[in-house]
């Protein structure tokens, strides 16, 4: 990527059908501070929301799991009643080419997370279980892990109705689903038109094709 002149990646979770990728306002902001590492954040509201909350541990920027925090710290509210730990990681980050090779180098040893996960195995009798229950470890290595190697790191929050969408689950959950991603767009889209002062009648999906319109600005 250096020998095509490569300066700066922009990295996002593909499940996001909101993301807008290499945002000119987040990357230009990332390179006017001169950030070598950057990260766009949502409020979390819901102390038990299954993302990973942005802060900083004995001076390091971390990302720390929904599932190593505990019940207690996860509640904790400031003077405002905002949620402490706020900061909600969307898996949208900036690097700088340098920055990701000063993490290559072979001292920089990334930790593992712990995950308890359901995992499928071979019973006494041959036969393949699927356990109901968690009933293994998995360790987990994250591409936010190398928060902890910057010099000049910046969190960027943006509105989870406008920016945050994942789809993560079957239809049957009901949430971050494919009929909840279609009604986030659906509604994003909405908006651009309506702040221009467009009249979009009835309840119908709206999609404006990205080739048409990155963020609202054609119109």
């Amino acid at each position: 990527m250096r020998a095509r002149g490569v300066q700066y990646l922009h990295v996002y979770c593909v499940d996001n059908v909101l993301c807008r990728v290499a945002d000119p306002y987040f990357i230009g902001f990332c390179i006017e501070k001169e950030a070598d590492c950057a990260a766009k954040v949502v409020e979390k509201v819901d102390p038990h929301e299954a993302v990973g909350v942005i802060c900083r541990e004995s001076g390091k920027v971390k990302v720390v799991e929904y599932s190593e925090i505990t019940k207690e710290i996860a509640e904790r509210r400031d003077e405002r009643g905002r949620l402490v730990l706020r900061a909600g990681n969307i898996a949208n980050h900036f690097f700088t080419i340098e920055f990701l090779e000063h993490v290559c180098k072979a001292e920089n040893r990334l930790n593992f997370h712990r995950a308890i996960k359901k995992i499928p195995c071979v019973g006494d009798d041959g036969q393949i279980v699927k356990p109901e229950k968690p009933n293994g470890v998995k360790l987990e290595q994250f591409v936010f892990d190398v928060f902890e190697y910057s010099n000049n790191f910046y969190v960027w929050e943006v509105c989870r109705e406008e920016e945050f969408s994942p789809l993560k689950n079957a239809e049957s959950v009901g949430k971050d689903c494919m009929s909840t991603c279609r009604r986030d767009l659906s509604r994003e889209n909405r908006r651009w038109l309506q702040c221009i002062g467009a009249s979009v009648e009835g309840e119908g999906h709206v999609f404006i094709h990205p080739f048409r319109s990155y963020a609202g600005e054609v119109f």
